[in-house]
């Protein structure tokens, strides 16, 4: 893996800015909004009986929301650190952007796409066996 600085381009899209600005608007929406009173039940888990990789999601994002980072973490926690993370992205693209401060960019070589993505995998089946073994 190679880390380097580059500016951002006029052309280039501030991902960061998006997903966390989404993530700001799902952390208002589950403080300002009675979203566990209207959110549909997980057809997976009415299906199998078992929960699905996404199961309390929402019930994260409120507990997130009213400050409870630990009652969010028992429900999901994959779902509580991409939804820190992406604010932490939010703010660091933020800052870039306001100061036109150059990027941290990164390269990966093949090998290390594949273990990326094995990577990946591994935490979601991860996140699914604790779902499962939790509910």
């Amino acid at each position: 893996m190679r880390l380097y600085l580059k500016k951002k381009s006029s052309h280039q899209i501030e991902f960061g800015i998006i997903y966390g600005g989404i993530a700001l608007l799902m952390l208002g929406a589950g403080r300002l909004l009675p979203i566990l009173s209207f959110a549909p039940d997980c057809v997976f888990k009415g299906l199998t009986g078992l929960p699905c990789p996404a199961c309390g999601s929402t019930r994260s994002v409120v507990h997130i929301a009213h400050g409870d980072i630990l009652s969010a973490l028992a429900m999901n926690p994959l779902t509580t650190l991409c939804l820190m993370a992406a604010i932490a992205f939010f703010i660091y693209s933020l800052m870039s952007a306001a100061f036109d401060l150059p990027r941290i960019n990164f390269l990966l070589a093949d090998k290390e796409k594949n273990v990326m993505r094995a990577g990946v995998v591994m935490i979601l089946l991860g996140q699914w066996a604790y779902l499962i073994i939790r509910f």
